[in-house]
């Protein structure tokens, strides 16, 4: 069994962090890009950035979990 070590779980949480901080960059910018002739666009974008960083602080077994459950139609 592999156990990480320190800096192997530091570099994860960097990288994590690094493509985390690059994502709201490219939001943010597209976001103030189209604002003046989007308002509309730039909420649905900051509430689709909201949802995607609860869905990343959640533990995976929440997400195997919500993946099993039958969706009804």
């Amino acid at each position: 069994m592999h156990t990480s070590t320190p800096a192997e779980i530091h570099t994860a949480t960097h990288a994590a962090r690094t493509t985390e901080l690059a994502a709201e960059a490219a939001a943010w910018h597209l976001a103030h890009a189209t604002a003046p002739a989007a308002p509309d666009l730039r909420d649905r974008l900051g509430e689709a950035l909201i949802s995607a960083g609860i869905r990343l602080m959640q533990p995976a077994h929440v997400h195997a979990r919500i993946a099993q459950t039958p969706h009804s139609a």
